[in-house]
């Protein structure tokens, strides 16, 4: 890329089916073939007997966007560790009031 290049912005269609998304509270990787991973999200919701855990989601990754994908994961999870931290915070100290006499 040139230096007078700057990176181009793609807009991202996500299906109406999607747009939902699905809930998942954990994940299992696994990797049987050296070109790809595996990514199952999956539902475990406790409840009366014993938890059923269903994959709602499974993704097919390429090794080489593991790197990223992990990058950007932990940069989200710092910036709403900070965003929770600065809402506790500003939860736990009311504003300066005046005091009455």
């Amino acid at each position: 890329m040139a230096d007078d290049e700057t990176p181009q912005s793609v807009d991202v269609v996500v299906p109406p089916e999607l747009q939902v998304g699905v809930y998942a509270n954990q994940a299992a990787v696994s990797s049987q073939a050296p070109h790809d991973v595996t990514l199952d999200f999956i539902q475990l919701v406790p409840g009366g007997g014993v938890p059923l855990p269903i994959v709602v989601a499974r993704l097919k990754l390429s090794p080489s966007f593991i790197m990223p994908l992990m990058q950007a994961l932990s940069s989200h999870l710092t910036m709403h560790e900070e965003l929770s931290q600065q809402l506790e915070q500003s939860i736990e100290t009311p504003p300066d009031s005046e005091e009455q006499a």
